[in-house]
């Protein structure tokens, strides 16, 4: 029984050569993406006689039109001046309020501190 110390490995050819493989398909598709267009820019007008984008006042206007609109009837039950009468007839007396927005909780004032409290005798 000899005391030799065992044989050195052999060179991982394979793991290099994977590593090699790995590194050049990452840069690879590094490059691929570098070339790409990229798709969140904006588009370049094609057209002169493309359509104006819309101002966003315009815009706000529409949509307030059409709210308007549903409000008064077209598509809705009932018309936003019919609801709010038949709401203000079933009032029962003049202290009585609509069911909406709710009032807000009344605010209790902390007590004052009495002026004999912060002295001692």
């Amino acid at each position: 029984m000899t005391n030799a110390p065992p044989p050195p490995p052999n060179f991982p050819f394979v793991t290099v050569a994977v590593a090699f493989a790995i590194l050049f398909v990452f840069l690879g598709l590094m490059w691929f993406a570098s070339q790409k267009e990229n798709p969140l820019a904006e588009p370049a007008p094609t057209d002169a006689k493309a359509e104006p984008k819309v101002d966003a006042g315009t815009k706000l206007d529409e949509v307030r039109a059409r709210n308007q609109a549903a409000l008064n009837g077209v598509g809705a039950k009932m018309p936003l001046a019919e609801a709010h009468g038949k709401l203000v007839g079933s009032l029962k007396g003049p202290n009585d309020k609509l069911p909406f927005p709710t009032p807000e909780p009344a605010v209790v004032a902390a007590p004052a501190p009495k002026k004999d409290e912060g002295k001692k005798p």
